[in-house]
C-alpha cells in the first residue's frame, strides 16, 4: 500500500499525506511467485498447501492429451502443448485467481511419467502421448522446468524405444533457440507495443516469429501472445488486437536492447493475476516466459545484451513537468492550478511509468491512474487533483502529440467517472 493511499481492508482513514508521493502496491524487485526461471534445476516457489485446481488439472490435461498425437513437426506440437496447458490455467484463474503454475507443471510432469511408466508396464498404448507432451513441454517451458520434463523423459527412452519408434525431431524440441532477429511497433499513445521475434528449431527447422503484446498503460503486461508464419502476419494480428490507436503503426527493426525495455519490465508474477487474462496471454503463459529466456540469449551473442532490471518506482525528477504544465495551465486559464495538487499528479503518473511513455496519455492509462486515485486519502489536495485530470490529460497528449480523435477519446475519459481498468488485452483506445 502507498503512502497517503487509503487502506485497503479497512474503511478508517490513514493521516493526510501527499498523494502519489509513496511505493507501488507491492514492491517491483521481490515478486512473490517469481523463480530463477533461466537456472536449470531451480525450485519452482510453493504453498503450505496444494491448491485445489492442481490434481483435477492433471486428470483433464491427461485426458486430453491424445491432441498432441497429431502433430507432425516440433512447432505443431509446441502449439498443441500450449493451448492444451493454457486451459488448465485459465481453469487455476477461473476458479482461485492465483497461480503457483510453475509448481503445477511440476507436478503435471510427474503425472506424465507415471502414466508413460504404468502405460508402458502393462503393454497399453496410452503412454505415447504423454510422452510427446514432455517433449512439448519442454520446448515451451524455462529451463528451469524445461530440464525437468527432459530429465523425465531420459529416465523412460529405454522402455520407449523398446515399445515403438518415435519422431526424431522430438529431441530436437527442447533446442528451439531465437534467430536474434526482433522488430517492433508502438501505437499511437504509446502504450501498447508490439514485439516480434524469430525464432526457429535446429537447422532452421519450422521457423516462425513470436509476437508479445505488451500493454503498459498501468502494470507492464504482455497480454496477448503467439506464434505467427512471417513477420506480417504476426504484426497484422497486433494491429486487430490493439485496436485503433495501432491503425497507422509501422514495423521496424530493432537496433538496441533499449528499445526492449518493455519486455525487461513485463510483469511475470503468477499470483497477482486478476482473472480478466485474456486467453491468448494463459495459452502462452509457459511460452511467453521461455521466449524471453530465449531471446534473451540470442541477444546476448549478438553483443546486444538486454538491460538490467530496475525499479520504476521513485528517484523522479517531477520538476521539469511540474514547471511546464504549471505554465500551460496559466496561458490557458490565466492562472497557475495549486501546486501541491500537481505534484500530487505528476509523482503519481511517473511512479512504474515505462521509460519512453511519461507522455502517454491513453484511455486505458487515464482509467488506470483514476483507479491509483480512487486510493489517495481525501482532502484537498486529492480533490483539487481529481479536478485537474481533464487538463493534464489534455496537456500529455498535446506534448506526445496524439492525433487529435485519439486524444478526444482519452480526454472523455478524464472527465468521466472512473471506469474499471481491464487488463484483458483490449484496445487501449476504448
Amino acid at each position: 500500500m502507498s503512502r497517503g493511499r487509503k487502506p485497503k481492508k479497512s474503511s478508517k482513514k490513514r493521516s493526510p499525506g501527499r498523494p502519489g508521493s509513496g511505493q507501488p502496491r507491492r514492491a517491483a524487485g521481490a515478486r512473490a511467485g517469481a523463480t530463477a526461471r533461466d537456472a536449470p534445476g531451480s525450485e519452482p516457489l510453493r504453498a503450505e498447501e496444494t491448491p485445489g485446481w492442481f490434481l483435477p488439472a492433471i486428470d483433464e490435461t491427461l485426458a486430453g492429451a491424445d491432441v498432441v498425437l497429431a502433430a507432425d513437426g516440433p512447432r505443431a506440437l509446441e502449439e498443441a502443448t500450449s493451448l492444451l496447458l493454457g486451459r488448465q490455467l485459465r481453469r487455476a484463474v477461473d476458479e482461485d485467481a492465483v497461480g503457483w503454475f510453475d509448481w503445477w507443471l511440476v507436478e503435471l510432469v510427474g503425472g506424465l511419467a507415471v502414466r508413460i511408466r504404468g502405460e508402458l508396464g502393462r503393454g497399453g498404448a496410452g503412454w505415447e502421448a504423454p510422452w510427446r507432451l514432455l517433449f512439448g513441454i519442454a520446448s515451451i517451458a524455462v529451463p528451469s522446468l524445461a530440464s525437468r520434463a527432459l530429465a523425465a523423459a531420459r529416465g523412460l527412452l529405454a522402455d520407449v524405444v523398446r515399445a515403438a519408434d518415435q519422431p526424431g525431431w522430438l529431441h530436437e524440441m527442447a533446442e528451439i533457440a531465437a534467430t536474434g532477429e526482433v522488430w517492433q511497433m508502438r501505437d499511437a499513445y504509446g502504450t501498447r507495443l508490439a514485439v516480434i521475434a524469430g525464432f526457429a528449431y535446429p537447422e532452421t527447422k519450422d521457423p516462425s516469429v513470436f509476437l508479445f503484446d505488451v500493454d503498459a498503460c498501468g502494470d507492464i503486461l504482455v497480454v496477448n501472445a503467439g506464434c505467427y508464419d512471417e513477420v506480417s502476419q504476426a504484426a497484422a494480428a497486433w494491429r486487430s488486437l490493439a485496436g485503433e490507436s495501432a491503425d497507422g503503426a509501422q514495423l521496424r527493426p530493432v537496433t538496441s536492447a533499449d528499445e526492449l525495455l518493455c519486455l525487461v519490465h513485463a510483469d511475470k508474477d503468477d499470483l497477482y493475476l486478476s482473472g480478466r487474462e485474456s486467453d491468448s496471454a494463459l495459452d502462452n503463459w509457459y511460452r511467453v516466459m521461455r521466449r524471453l529466456v530465449d531471446l534473451e540469449v540470442a541477444l546476448a551473442k549478438r553483443g546486444m545484451p538486454l538491460p538490467a532490471r530496475t525499479s520504476l518506482f521513485g528517484g523522479h525528477d517531477t520538476a521539469p513537468t511540474i514547471a511546464a504544465f504549471t505554465a500551460w495551465s496559466i496561458d490557458r486559464h490565466g492562472q497557475p492550478p495549486e501546486t501541491a495538487a500537481v505534484e500530487a499528479l505528476a509523482g503519481e503518473w511517473f511512479d512504474g511509468c515505462l521509460p519512453g511513455a511519461e507522455q502517454a496519455a491513453s484511455p486505458h492509462r487515464v482509467r488506470y491512474f483514476q483507479e491509483l486515485m480512487g486510493d489517495w486519502v481525501d482532502g484537498e489536495v486529492t480533490t483539487a487533483a481529481k479536478a485537474l485530470l481533464p487538463d493534464w490529460v489534455r496537456w500529455n497528449c498535446e506534448r506526445a502529440g496524439t492525433p487529435e480523435h485519439l486524444a478526444a477519446l482519452s480526454i472523455a475519459a478524464a472527465e468521466a467517472e472512473p471506469a474499471p481498468f481491464d487488463r484483458s488485452g483490449s484496445s487501449c483506445a476504448s
